[in-house]
């Protein structure tokens, strides 16, 4: 019944993992945005500072890699992408816009005339960086890793082209990793306090839930949740005509037990028959709950009246080879079960069904305990 809760860490490292995945594919589309930013400026431009061939030759890397990137996203699921097949992705689409940019600038002549183009290719550059470092910003030394050579383009086209003013390209580099690092950082904080909080409500979801349908004492279903679970099966034995099982069980003197050893041993004596119940009837939809007192519920889908006898047959002899003790038993030294044994039929309600199986709990009460009888 446990609902398995990731731990912190592992959990943070799969939100990174996942964040990092649908960034670095907004990114691919911010640079499919762009391209048809730069063509749309080309064609308007009255006296355009390349051709419509130039421009198509230039951005044909950036194209054909965010291409890639978008096959790769519709062909695998986020989770199946590896931090790999992300990060070779990542490095081709920061070397494809590096070479747009190294074209620009080597194209020369006009482009650069009068720093016509200068401004252009910084917002460009700027852009991108922007782009890049919010869509990678759970990991630091990636984010790092793909704007610094934007940024280091940026810097070293504004000193070739005005040598006279070092000061400003420096300082706007210095400036931009200063906020980078410390916007990271402050982003990174509220990211994994949202992990945080994400974590502690999956852990209270499952206590509740645990709460609300697993039993304290033994860690098996409640009668709640046998309620529940029992509703489901008989309209689906009822509307797909298959076989339903269901078994009633009862601890022989237990209340000799309770009163002579008191109430610990018999708690005990409840935790360990529950363990042999589950492990009696070990099927995904099996379902072991605890009736209520000293009284326990198996519910077996798909087993018909002869099937659920040989559970019955096989809890008998496994909890006989548990040797639970039982000092005031008149059965012998150990503790049995009576159980009532029966299967569902057309027309039977819920309700009607564990009557059915309470009658015969009774009779095999009746008729000297320790035995299952069937019906």
């Amino acid at each position: 019944m446990d609902i398995t809760i990731p731990s912190f860490e592992c959990q943070l490292k799969k939100e990174t993992h996942l964040y990092l995945v649908k960034g670095v594919m907004w990114a691919t589309l911010i640079s499919l945005f762009l391209v048809v930013v730069f063509f749309a400026n080309i064609k308007m431009q009255p006296s355009p500072l390349l051709s419509l061939q130039e421009a198509a030759v230039f951005l044909a890397p950036v194209v054909i890699t965010a291409l890639i990137g978008g096959g790769m996203n519709w062909l695998f699921k986020d989770a199946e992408i590896s931090n790999k097949s992300l990060f070779i992705y990542l490095f081709m689409l920061v070397a494809a816009w590096l070479f747009l940019i190294w074209k620009l600038y080597e194209s020369g002549g006009e482009i650069h005339a009068e720093h016509a183009a200068l401004t252009g290719v910084e917002t460009l550059i700027d852009i991108l960086v922007l782009t890049l470092a919010i869509a990678l910003f759970p990991d630091r030394r990636i984010m790092l890793a793909a704007v610094f050579p934007l940024m280091l383009s940026s810097f070293f086209i504004r000193l070739i082209e005005i040598p006279a003013n070092p000061l400003f390209p420096a300082t706007k580099l210095f400036c931009f990793l200063a906020i980078l690092v410390s916007g990271q950082e402050v982003l990174y904080s509220w990211f994994k306090k949202a992990i945080v909080r994400d974590v502690e409500k999956q852990y209270l979801l499952n206590q509740f839930r645990k709460m609300a349908l697993v039993d304290g004492l033994t860690n098996i279903s409640n009668r709640r949740h046998f309620d529940e679970i029992l509703s489901q099966e008989v309209r689906a034995s009822a509307r797909n005509n298959h076989p339903l099982g269901l078994i009633l069980i009862d601890v022989d003197y237990f209340k000799r037990l309770n009163d002579s050893s008191g109430h610990q041993v018999g708690d005990e004596c409840l935790v360990a028959l529950a363990k042999v119940l589950v492990s009696a009837c070990h099927r995904p939809r099996d379902l072991a709950a605890r009736y209520g007192g000293e009284e326990f519920v198996l519910l077996l889908p798909e087993t018909d009246l002869s099937g659920s006898c040989q559970i019955a047959e096989k809890v008998k002899n496994s909890l006989a080879a548990t040797k639970l003790i039982h000092p005031d038993s008149e059965l012998g030294n150990y503790i049995t079960v009576s159980q009532g044994v029966c299967q569902w039929r057309e027309g039977m309600s819920a309700d009607e069904f564990i009557s059915k199986a309470d009658t015969l709990l009774y009779s095999a009460k009746l008729t000297g305990r320790d035995r299952y009888v069937e019906g």
